[in-house]
């Protein structure tokens, strides 16, 4: 549900440094999952919803069980990003090369 291509279709990049190169997203996954539950415990407040603590964290939980598969693919696209570059030398190249 959640991997990752070895490598890019197109260009051919390997998307893995290292085998446990992806265990650093682990720790943006919390970071973006501390997001997430900050903004529904903000959207409670903002909507005025009284649901009291219990319903708060039932709602918290909720939705980090729903969005689960899209913070995992967010937080391994966010990990990567830091170590990959945008190369728009190699885009056009690709690019190029698709349309012929």
């Amino acid at each position: 549900m959640n991997k990752v291509k070895e490598h890019c279709s197109k260009c051919g990049l390997k998307y893995s440094i290292e085998p446990s190169f992806y265990i650093g997203a682990m720790y943006v996954s919390y970071a973006v999952g501390v997001a997430v539950a900050i903004a529904v415990f903000v959207l409670t407040l903002i909507f005025g919803m009284d649901l009291g603590p219990g319903g708060i964290l039932l709602s918290i939980v909720g939705t980090l069980v729903l969005t689960m598969p899209y913070i995992g693919a967010v937080s391994k696209s966010i990990w990567a990003h830091f170590f990959f570059k945008y190369n728009p030398k190699i885009a056009t190249k690709v690019s190029n090369e698709s349309r012929a």
